[in-house]
């Protein structure tokens, strides 16, 4: 008969999400991983296969968990201005009150593996094709009811905000303070109008 894992799978992906998004996939080891979920070498093995598909699921458990904040605020928000700048101004929030400085685990992982990790480059490709598909549907019915310049496409728009925003959850890695950044936001979103 079959052994039941023993062990919370959730609680495992976010301690393992924790410890690759603090010290980064390659820095990471399977000590510090044992270490942050409590689970022992052949454990893991069994139930993740490896180091890489435990990352891998991890890190969709993150970008799951981007895309449920996302959406809170840009699906068919009923001001889409507001929807825009209240999910601009919570992401900010989020990184530049987060007091190690580590950055978004998204973008962190772009940089460092999805040059030569064809699986993370098609998994973050998806994400973020998807979050420009949420943004530019806000933008372009804000276009609709006035609330954004119609002089540009609502695609367009949503690169640059998309762009932008990354530029500034990278900046708060630097302890810039949330006051700044917030303020930044801002400046962005008078581009907008």
């Amino acid at each position: 008969m079959a052994r039941l894992r023993e062990f919370d799978t959730d609680a495992v992906l976010d301690a393992a999400m924790q410890t690759f998004w603090l010290r980064g996939y390659e820095a990471t080891s399977l000590v510090d991983l044992m270490a942050a979920t409590g689970l022992q070498k052949g454990s893991i093995y069994k139930a993740f296969k490896d180091k890489h598909s435990l990352f891998m699921l991890a890190l969709r458990r993150y970008l799951d968990q981007s895309n449920d904040l996302s959406r809170q605020y840009l699906d068919d928000p009923i001001s889409p201005r507001a929807g825009v700048s209240g999910w601009l101004q919570v992401i900010v929030s989020l990184r530049g009150n987060d007091q190690t400085r580590r950055g978004c685990f998204m973008l962190n992982s772009l940089v460092e593996l999805a040059p030569h990790d064809e699986a993370v480059k098609t998994l973050l490709d998806e994400h973020l094709c998807h979050v420009q598909l949420m943004l530019t549907r806000a933008i372009a019915k804000g276009q609709s009811l006035g609330e954004f310049r119609a002089d540009i496409p609502a695609e367009e728009l949503s690169l640059l905000v998309l762009n932008l925003l990354q530029g500034l959850v990278n900046r708060s890695k630097c302890a810039v303070a949330v006051d700044a950044l917030q303020q930044q936001v801002e400046t962005l979103l008078k581009l907008l109008i």
